[in-house]
């Protein structure tokens, strides 16, 4: 997959592009030497530079760091919204692997070493990626089965919401009706009081 990206005004690929979504994309902030500034004051004076790290994940060595341009916001527009209102370093699209169960904190750790953060993009691994990590091919093989019974059962997760919520709706309701209930015997039971 090519992660370049091209600078300027050409707003083509200032678009998202088939398989961005796989991308392990994180924005930070850290100091950089204000060249200027240093040779003006005659000490290292540094200030924040926004970055943006692009990963294919599982392969660390086809990594992209640099500072973040226009056509980064553009073409990562939501985890960049969402790291500029929250500050957190990514935003993960998918489950995440804390989420599985089924994995140790220190294949977490391992996987992520290589931008592995999701139990989707573990499943969109390439075969040759597999093979560089200990442990990969089983755990591709199982996040394909999890992410397809998932689909399966979303279906039923989602008629178990709906009727959730329509379980919440009766039971507001019969509340109504007995708070109306109450007030009418109470006002029956005043009037024939008088």
């Amino acid at each position: 997959m090519e992660l370049a990206t091209f600078e300027g005004d050409q707003h083509e690929f200032s678009r998202p592009r088939a398989g961005d979504e796989k991308l392990a994309v994180r924005f930070f902030t850290k100091a950089a030497q204000d060249s200027e500034q240093t040779a003006l004051q005659g000490r290292p004076i540094f200030k924040d530079v926004d970055y943006i790290q692009i990963v294919l994940p599982g392969d660390r060595s086809n990594t992209i760091v640099r500072p973040i341009s226009d056509t980064d916001r553009g073409r990562f527009e939501k985890q960049y919204e969402h790291w500029k209102k929250t500050k957190e370093e990514e935003m993960l699209q998918g489950t995440p692997l804390e989420a599985w169960g089924i994995m140790s904190l220190a294949q977490i750790e391992e996987f992520r070493y290589f931008g592995v953060r999701t139990i989707d993009q573990m499943a969109s691994l390439r075969d040759d990626i597999c093979g560089k990590i200990m442990g990969a091919t089983p755990l591709k093989q199982k996040a394909l089965v999890f992410l397809e019974l998932a689909k399966e059962g979303a279906p039923l997760k989602a008629m178990q919401l709906e009727l959730g919520k329509r379980d919440e709706q009766i039971d507001s309701l019969m509340k109504a009706v007995e708070a109306q209930a109450a007030e009418l015997k109470a006002m029956r039971e005043g009037k024939a009081k008088k």
